[in-house]
């Protein structure tokens, strides 16, 4: 199957690199760019365009693109970020000078399929490794502190989670004090 691709980033150079990569690839039947945000907004409202390769600085929502049908470059890791893109369905988390042979097997990937950037494993790694706090025996958790975990492993702020759930900063930190004792221990 033909695919019709759309590449949004605002550097022309990457731009250009990527075009030229992917219309090599017998698999991509159209190629479009969107060099800003409104022309990212203009594409996906006037386009059926099958992948995405957007560029995270062109789009400060990510729910806007099509589940599934998009990868998400950035200039640097963020957990947060990365989250969001894999909770939303993205197809892969790439830097945003990606190698050719990655750009070429996105356009293969089967659905449901998460490509994450190897030059990122070491920070995930390390923020897997160092993250332990979330690492807890969830059968010891109370059904307010399972909330809590929940939000945590999201990415959400302690000022939100503190908002959304009706609590004070202070018992939001009781909560947190409560989970960090149910930790497990892991010695590396």
């Amino acid at each position: 199957m033909k695919m019709s691709v759309l590449i949004a980033e605002p550097r022309d150079i990457l731009r250009t690199g990527m075009r030229t990569i992917l219309a090599a690839d017998e698999r991509v039947a159209t190629l479009c760019e969107a060099s800003n945000a409104e022309e990212l907004q203009m594409h996906l409202r006037n386009s059926s365009i099958d992948l995405i390769i957007v560029n995270e600085i062109l789009t400060s929502d990510i729910t806007i693109l099509p589940p599934n049908r998009f990868v998400l470059l950035t200039a640097e890791f963020n957990i947060t970020t990365l989250l969001m893109a894999y909770k939303h369905g993205a197809k892969g988390y790439l830097l945003e000078t990606p190698p050719a042979e990655l750009l070429r097997a996105v356009l293969g990937l089967p659905e449901r399929a998460f490509l994450v950037e190897p030059r990122l494993t070491t920070n995930i790694m390390r923020y897997l490794v160092d993250d332990t706090r979330l690492m807890v025996k969830e059968e010891l958790l109370t059904p307010r502190e399972r909330e809590i975990v929940d939000l945590l492993r999201e990415g959400v702020d302690r000022q939100r989670i503190a908002s959304q759930l009706h609590i004070s900063s202070a018992t939001l930190k009781t909560h947190i004090k409560n989970i960090f004792r149910k930790r497990i221990n892991i010695t590396v």
